[in-house]
């Protein structure tokens, strides 16, 4: 049986506390990869002591290039394929479309052919794919900027036509009449505008796993659940636990073969007032809740990594719930507008079992964050 010790792993994403939280479930696992990080906001996931070794860039082109220059013939001289993962949506639509010329090369996320991942990144075509497969899926009208629906039923949410185009979160707008619809329309940038009716959701619910074989292999990780709502924004601190609705998992495996996704991913869901749940999207990568599953048990990076290998996964695991929380974005969001006391939110940081920054095996990106506070939060 093939062995991950072989293969060298490449994580290639832009400077975020999601690679970290890469970097940190491979590591601690025993897997040092190379980190390709692409300058961001603040070097918080290339100050962790995981990575073998750090090349840092300014765009995703220099990244192909170190890519090539340094690793494109790995597997050619050693026989074994290095293993690139990603934790980004513009970083997996770059090299999705490079997919035939890396996959000689690389092991990498992949859907069968090239540009197979950018076609279900657009929202349209990933709720159709949903339905097909009986997943729960609000009404929704794709249609050229500024053409209303005449069967739209308000409110409504307007969306970038994918995560790649347009200005994705500056396109998302709730629209409660025509009128404001009208003007959401002037704002948006896309050619083409993905619409669905509003859900007043009472949480956000996701699934972090992984597929393999084509998408007929699936695992479920964890499964998360917000604590608070925040309109226009998703909740820094969440409830995970062991995924629950097994018949949900056949469909949404159903939808992975379909599509033949390999690669790491998260698959989101809205739930209404009356726990009605609605998918939203698959993010075909590494999401920013990844590291809960890390410590669920259920390295997701490093789990993949050897069914791409081997053709198969552990079983999934049962654990106790615990709660995970992005201390800056969720002391920014609750502390400074009032939603807690900071004794109350230091109550809940000192509980958490999952925290995204800090880590006591891994602490220079902590340093890093407490030096950026304002700017991360």
């Amino acid at each position: 049986m093939e062995s991950l010790k072989n293969h060298l792993v490449i994580v290639i994403a832009l400077e975020h506390y999601n690679p970290l939280s890469q970097l940190r479930a491979l590591g601690e696992n025993g897997v040092r990869p190379v980190f390709i990080a692409i300058n961001h906001k603040v070097r918080v996931a290339s100050a962790s002591k995981w990575p073998s070794k750090v090349h840092l860039v300014e765009t995703e082109e220099e990244a192909f290039d170190v890519l090539m220059k340094e690793y494109g013939d790995v597997a050619e001289k050693t026989g074994y394929k290095p293993i690139v993962s990603f934790s980004d949506d513009k970083t997996v639509t770059f090299y999705d479309q490079r997919y035939d010329e890396l996959k000689d090369k690389f092991i990498m996320f992949n859907a069968g052919e090239t540009g197979r991942i950018t076609k279900f990144m657009r929202k349209k075509e990933i709720v159709d794919c949903a339905r097909r497969h009986g997943v729960p899926v609000a009404p929704d009208w794709l249609v050229e900027n500024g053409e209303v629906p005449a069967d739209i039923e308000y409110p409504v949410i307007t969306k970038a036509f994918s995560p790649v185009e347009g200005c994705y979160k500056g396109d998302f707008h709730i629209c409660q009449n025509e009128e404001e619809l009208k003007k959401a329309f002037a704002a948006i940038e896309s050619e083409q505008v993905f619409i669905q009716k509003y859900i007043d959701k009472k949480t956000e619910m996701t699934y972090e796993g992984f597929s393999y074989n084509h998408g007929k292999g699936m695992y479920v990780g964890v499964q998360t659940h917000y604590q608070y709502a925040v309109k226009g924004y998703y909740s820094p601190l969440q409830y995970c636990q062991p995924r629950v609705d097994a018949e949900l998992q056949k469909k949404l495996n159903a939808m992975l073969e379909e599509i033949g996704f390999e690669g790491i991913w998260e698959i989101e869901f809205l739930v209404d007032k009356d726990d009605k749940i609605y998918f939203l999207e698959i993010n075909f990568r590494h999401a920013t809740w990844g590291y809960s599953s890390n410590v669920a048990g259920s390295p997701l990076p490093y789990l993949w990594a050897n069914a791409m290998l081997t053709g198969d996964a552990p079983e999934q695991k049962t654990f106790e719930p615990f709660i995970a929380m992005v201390e800056p974005i969720d002391y920014g969001l609750r502390v400074e507008k009032g939603m807690c006391t900071l004794q109350e939110w230091l109550t809940d940081f000192k509980r958490a079992k999952c925290t995204y920054y800090y880590n006591e095996q891994d602490m220079n990106p902590w340093k890093v964050v407490c030096e950026n506070w304002d700017k991360l939060k």
